[in-house]
């Protein structure tokens, strides 16, 4: 019998502030890899896919990141973590752990231009904002 505390779907979404649909959803479309069910085919969620969540809400609400953007930076950090497996773990010449650390870099640049570009979108967003300001406050001195 596992000592991990276990999940329920109710559990989950009251800690989260998420709907039962939300991580439903999230399963459906590969975000979440399946979770383990009950006899009664309930979904029984464990620590690691408790974070999972918390890892896509923080890249939805932190980068404005879309579903398809999250699966992206998901999948290239699950390629980053098997990168690192197979440094750590397997034997291998100078030249191929160089080409490991090389497919990492360019997979952490990839991510890193990701993020450059939300941020630079995000700043003109702001900019625009920021002049609607301005003209809204020069209307207001012209008409006191």
């Amino acid at each position: 019998m596992s000592l991990l505390p276990k999940y329920t779907i109710e559990d989950v979404t009251e800690r989260l502030g998420i709907t039962a649909r939300t991580l439903h959803y999230y399963e459906e479309i590969g975000l979440l890899p399946v979770v383990s069910r009950t006899e009664g085919r309930h979904r029984i969620y464990d620590e690691a896919n408790v974070e999972r969540i918390e890892h896509i809400l923080r890249l939805k609400q932190v980068l404005g990141a879309s579903l398809q953007e999250i699966r992206d930076i998901l999948q290239a950090e699950e390629e980053l973590d098997h990168i690192r497996v197979q440094y750590y773990e397997e034997p291998h010449s100078e030249e191929e752990r160089d080409q490991l650390l090389d497919d990492a870099a360019e997979r952490l640049q990839s991510i890193m231009t990701h993020i450059d570009e939300k941020i630079a979108n995000l700043q003109t967003m702001r900019q625009g904002f920021s002049a609607r300001l301005e003209r809204a406050k020069l209307l207001k001195q012209r008409t006191q």
